[in-house]
């Protein structure tokens, strides 16, 4: 092969550039490229509530999927695929001007299935009640079926600058930063303290403990504690021992034995108490049944107390005795038990007593078991979501399906055995802190939580409706009208016998389904959220920066978040893991600072609520900008070496000989340009766009562009606008990304401009 001289010439001299400055020309980063390829600043805004109309309405829609009365003989079925938005009533500036919301009413087709009703139930009332009759005496095998587009409510529109109006007033959603859901280990210091009060503790010593964090239900903490017992702990639950709870979820004693590490550790909690010796040892369970009647015993034996404790204060003396009767009726489980033996041995015993007592114990297992799936296990009331599920899956090394996102016998498992390595020292515990355990929930997230809110709601209305139909009791409220308008003209010829007659058949067959669908629930959940939620707030339209950092604020407060008198310093404090993502100095002063933080000029959220931050990839020591940018989380960023954004570069972007300084995860080292892997994009990429327009930014102190960033939000506009005389470059950036400029729809030449209007030709 043929090597031109020249090209061979060229590159002997690039590996010299830096030795001799005249033979090529030295660019400290590329900023015009950087300052025009940012994205669109308010694009966390528009994105979340596009993909809230694409996937999130359906999402939530499906899950309700179907709506069914307790005999499930009507259904009723939503088709959320093919929804449809009308076009709203009034636009942004006329609903600030009429004082009314910019809003779209929601349609969906509903369908509607049914049994239909005997004639002879509702000619002859039953002597014994309907719900305790077999239910095939009272329906055929015949259904009916309607199909409608049903009104559901109203969603209220984000508008193009990125913010909502209701009842004429501007109004932003904050985007939440919480603990992502997912299962997180760490540790807690016990102290010995002495016999001698005045002493101090003559030692410390350390226990770890599971927090498993979820979207929707209770937090589950898996602990150990002082004495090395496992425990199954939550709000207001006495804790269970670990393997009552394993055995209960639907494991055997042999599995959980075979797959944990030092399973002895399980059996502590069956030991008797060396400190207390009146503390008596817990029995061992082995069967699943067992472990239910156990796990009920634990969490309503508290409950019964309570009322008891309330009735003997509250009442007299009479009727305390009736306490006490009620008392005796709540049987131990240690009485339960010996008189089952009784009964297998003694056979002076009646056959009634045996059943009655075979009866309750099978009661208690099985309301035992409705708790701990309702607990963990029902989709309904407990939810991981896919973003859990992953997070299960890489720290426990799972392979459940994302689809599942509830807790399987499979996570309890797994989630102790990491416990006791964790113990041991085999692995690692988790920092809270780190942005790879944070995530953000956007402001379409957050609408379709409150969606998912409003459609419990409505779901119990559309049941107590279907109750009534299930009965045979069809009110007018449940009828079309029109069929109860067209029998109202009729009655001036007829009598009422005969009228009677007609609408019994009339209402058999003109069930209204909008009727059967209320509005307010969905409505008044929507109404609450943008009303009364301290993430919906006005918006601050002081001057357009204002306007802009309010739609990219992240707020750590909230609904399941933290409060401003609980918040440590370690929340509120600087993560490495910040860089490129959150600006470490815009933040409010006073009791909020460092729980509302800004995104920085190039960050963005994923899909899965990560924020990620801009990188060019370096190859052989060459910045390969043309390549384009590369995104990175906070999790990716750990197995990749960085460096600094102002690296000198050479004409063709390569990298100077010496070594370079990196940061690998939290370290800061020296190593070579062909060992570097990615490079910043340009150096205002960890701070805001509202610490960005500070010139000469550099040279300030911390406090002082503190303050600086947040006055800048609080200046007015000047009635008769100058150029300023020095500038960052990203001033038009951020006035026309606001929405208060006028720009054009499509790209063309100006042929015209005046101070009224400017003409574009489009090509």
């Amino acid at each position: 092969m043929n090597i031109n001289k020249k090209h061979l010439n060229y590159y002997n001299i690039e590996d010299q550039c830096f030795a001799d400055s005249k033979a090529t020309k030295i660019t400290k980063g590329d900023l015009n490229f950087n300052r025009y390829f940012i994205s669109d600043f308010v694009e966390i805004q528009r994105k979340s509530f596009y993909t809230l109309l694409e996937k999130g309405i359906i999402e939530e829609f499906s899950k309700r999927n179907p709506i069914t009365n307790n005999k499930k003989t009507i259904e009723l079925f939503f088709y959320p695929d093919y929804y449809q938005l009308t076009p709203p009533e009034y636009t942004p500036s006329q609903a600030i001007l009429k004082s009314k919301s910019y809003t779209s009413k929601l349609y969906i087709p509903v369908q509607l299935t049914e049994k239909t009703f005997m004639s002879d139930f509702k000619q002859k009332k039953p002597k014994t009640p309907f719900y305790f009759q077999n239910p095939t005496k009272f329906f055929t095998q015949s259904k009916m079926i309607k199909l409608k587009w049903v009104y559901i409510g109203d969603i209220p529109l984000m508008t193009k600058r990125g913010h909502f109006i209701l009842n004429g007033c501007a109004r932003v959603i904050v985007n939440q930063m919480i603990r992502s859901p997912g299962i997180y280990y760490q540790k807690k210091n016990y102290e010995n303290f002495s016999t001698k009060w005045s002493e101090k503790p003559q030692n410390t010593f350390t226990r770890y403990y599971a927090d498993l964090i979820c979207n929707r239900g209770t937090w589950l903490r898996i602990e150990m504690d002082k004495y090395n017992k496992i425990w199954a702990q939550m709000k207001r639950v006495p804790k269970i021992p670990i393997m009552w709870f394993l055995i209960a979820v639907g494991l055997t004693d042999k599995i959980v034995l075979k797959s944990i590490i030092d399973s002895k550790i399980l059996l502590y909690n069956f030991q008797e108490d060396p400190f207390n010796s009146q503390k008596k040892s817990l029995p061992y369970v082995k069967t699943p049944p067992a472990a239910w009647t156990k796990i009920y015993n634990i969490v309503f034996s508290k409950k019964i107390k309570k009322t008891q404790n309330k009735s003997r204060t509250n009442k007299n003396l009479k009727q305390t005795t009736k306490t006490k009767q009620k008392k005796d009726i709540i049987i131990s489980t240690k009485l339960l038990l010996e008189s089952h033996n009784q009964l297998f041995y003694n056979s002076s015993f009646n056959q009634t007593e045996c059943i009655t007592l075979k009866k309750e114990l099978e009661l208690k297992s099985e309301q035992g078991r409705k708790w701990i799936f309702n607990k963990f296990m029902n989709p309904r009331t407990y939810d991981l979501g896919k973003v859990g599920r992953l997070n299960f899956n890489n720290k426990l090394k799972l392979s459940i399906p994302s689809n599942i996102t509830t807790l399987t016998p499979q996570d309890f498992l797994a989630a102790t055995n990491y416990l006791i390595l964790v113990s041991k020292g085999l692995r690692e515990l988790d920092d809270i802190d780190h942005l790879k355990n944070r995530r953000v929930r956007t402001s379409g997230e957050l609408i379709q939580m409150q969606i998912g809110v409003g459609l419990v709601r409505l779901e119990k209305t559309i049941r107590e409706k279907m109750s009534l139909l299930a009965y045979g009791h069809r009110s007018e409220s449940l009828l079309s009208t029109k069929s109860s308008a067209n029998t109202a003209k009729k009655s001036k010829n007829t009598s009422l016998v005969s009228l009677k007659t007609k609408e019994n058949k009339t209402n058999k067959d003109k069930i209204d389904i909008s009727n059967i669908i209320n509005t307010k629930p969905f409505n008044g959940a929507l109404r609450e959220f943008f009303g009364t939620s301290p993430l919906s707030q006005f918006m601050d339209q002081i001057n357009p920066l204002a306007e802009l950092t309010h739609k990219r604020r992240l707020s750590s407060m909230g609904p399941g978040g933290v409060t401003r008198d609980s918040a440590t310093l370690a929340i509120r404090g600087i993560h490495p893991s910040h860089y490129g993502r959150i600006c470490p100095v815009e933040t409010p002063e006073g009791k909020n600072t460092g729980l509302v933080n800004s995104l920085t000029a190039y960050a963005r959220v994923n899909s899965e609520g990560y924020i990620e931050t801009p990188f060019y990839k370096v190859y052989k020591g060459q910045v390969q900008k043309k390549k384009g940018l590369y995104f990175f989380s906070a999790k990716q960023e750990e197995k990749i070496k960085l460096g600094a954004p102002d690296l000198y570069t050479s004409d063709i972007g390569f990298l100077p000989k010496a070594s370079i300084p990196v940061r690998i995860i939290e370290d800061f080292t020296k190593i070579s340009r062909n060992e570097l892997q990615f490079v910043g994009v340009a150096p205002i990429q960890m701070i805001s766009i509202a610490t960005s327009l500070i010139p000469f930014f550099e040279h300030d102190d911390a406090n002082r562009a503190l303050m600086g960033s947040n006055m800048q939000r609080q200046a007015v506009p000047i009635l008769k606008p100058q150029r300023p005389i020095v500038g960052t470059g990203l001033e038009a950036r951020a006035v026309s990304d606001s929405g208060h400029v006028v720009t054009a729809k499509s790209s063309g030449i100006v042929t015209y401009t005046s101070s009224n209007k400017i003409i574009i030709y489009t090509l």
